[in-house]
């Protein structure tokens, strides 16, 4: 933080995932006094790894996870507080060529499952030479979204379900709500994880600040130079600024006076939301499980993305994430489904059964203090709908995911709005009462 900037005082941040924590440990940097108030008995928001029931101390993710090189805030930040990044591993295949597609660079013999059959050989090849020619002979138009596009290039229903798991991955959306941007432009490449598991940042960005847990957030008040933030309890707390960094769905449940304006409230409620949640396991065939999906396993099934997520490990059980979103999300509601759904599209990459020793699932849409994965505007609206979900009103700022346009629902973007949302707190100017006009101002 930039020490030139004028002392920010006292600021309330409300949430203590990524956004909320890196803005707080950004002022206090610059010398203002933080509370952070966080609803969950844990910080860390929509990061979120469990390691209850996992042989060998390793865990599994039930949220964010992926690090790529485009996360140059992200990797920064995890530097500058003793958070290690594991190595890089490819998503895509490791050979595909600068001028494919992300699609077809996610294609790849042995990771694709339509209709409950794992597509090898002469089903595979059908089926990429399909979209490579649907790709070069009708290319997505910018503005369409997927469904659109597999429809009006005539793609089969094979196709269409081999490349339904791949366009779901990036945002986790059904096909009818998914931009092209992510089939066509949107490489992903190497990737990297937080070493230990993603919530280690945010308990790493927590130690020092004083975080209140189990303190939801009811009202944010403006009078009188200052905003009165209300919890649940009935107990309130008075800040010259207030952080409010929640995800864009629990925004709308937050009173705020005065009210927020009617462009930013239309903009929160015109948003698509990516429902449902996660489901990950250990498996106790390890070495068959890595080498089987190390890489990401596609399907058109529940479970439309599969990958270990452990890649550092090396010997041992392996840890499976399994992704469940959209009109699929009801799987994801009892154990029973949901580790059914994930042992399935792991029994195909493997080829034979395997054995869950143990698993942790979690609905983000039934969570109330999440309401849903997230949120990624169409890229042709974004920087219209960012301009309202990321301006101050008055002495309330706003951070989180769906508040930056690069990388919107992304871990980077979170890190990314919390540093614009402490510059912007310490870049605005002081309240002077009249007792300081007229000592500083008028008899100077």
């Amino acid at each position: 933080m930039d020490r030139k900037h004028r002392d920010p005082e006292t600021v309330i941040v409300v949430g203590a995932g990524l956004a909320g924590l890196t803005a707080a440990c950004a002022l206090a940097a610059a010398g203002a006094d933080v509370t952070v108030l966080e609803a969950r008995d844990r910080v860390g928001g929509r990061t979120f790894s469990v390691r209850d029931g996992f042989a060998d101390g390793q865990h599994g993710e039930l949220g964010a996870e992926l690090v790529t090189v485009d996360y140059t805030a992200l990797t920064t930040l995890c530097a500058d507080v003793g958070v290690a990044l594991t190595e890089p591993v490819w998503i895509e295949r490791p050979d595909t060529h600068d001028d494919e597609t992300p699609l077809e660079g996610y294609l790849a013999e042995g990771r694709i499952v339509v209709g409950g059959e794992l597509l090898t050989d002469s089903r595979f090849a059908a089926v990429d030479d399909e979209v490579r020619v649907a790709l070069r002979d009708t290319p997505p138009a910018a503005h369409e979204v997927m469904e659109q596009w597999t429809r009006r290039a005539g793609l089969s229903a094979l196709a269409r379900g081999a490349i339904a798991g791949i366009g779901r991955m990036p945002v986790q959306y059904d096909p009818f709500q998914i931009d092209t941007h992510y089939l066509t432009t949107a490489h992903t490449g190497a990737v990297r994880r937080i070493a230990g598991g993603a919530q280690r940042l945010a308990e790493a960005l927590a130690r020092g600040l004083d975080v209140r847990l189990e303190s939801p957030v009811h009202t944010v008040r403006q009078a009188g130079g200052g905003v009165l933030v209300g919890l649940e309890d009935g107990s309130r707390l008075h800040a010259r600024q207030v952080v409010v960094a929640v995800p864009a769905f629990v925004l709308p449940t937050i009173g705020f006076d005065p009210p927020l304006p009617a462009t930013l409230v239309g903009a929160l409620t015109s948003l698509q939301r990516a429902s449902g949640g996660k489901v990950v396991a250990q498996y106790a065939e390890g070495d068959l499980v890595r080498a089987a999906l190390s890489q990401p396993v596609f399907a058109d099934g529940p479970v439309n993305t599969a990958w270990v997520s452990n890649h550092d490990v090396t010997g041992g059980p392996a840890v499976v994430s399994g992704f469940v979103c959209g009109t699929q999300r009801h799987v994801i509601e009892s154990d029973e489904t949901a580790f059914a759904a994930l042992d399935e599209v792991v029994r195909l990459a493997v080829g034979h059964d395997v054995t869950r020793l143990a698993g942790h699932r979690k609905s983000w849409t039934a969570d109330p203090w999440a309401l849903g994965m997230g949120v990624t505007a169409h890229q042709s609206a974004r920087s219209s709908l960012v301009a309202q979900f990321a301006t101050p009103e008055r002495r309330v700022h706003f951070a989180g995911d769906h508040t930056e346009v690069e990388l919107a629902g992304t871990m980077e973007s979170a890190v990314r709005s919390g540093l614009r949302a402490a510059d912007e707190v310490c870049r605005l100017p002081g309240r002077l009462s009249l007792d300081e006009i007229n000592t500083k101002l008028v008899r100077a």
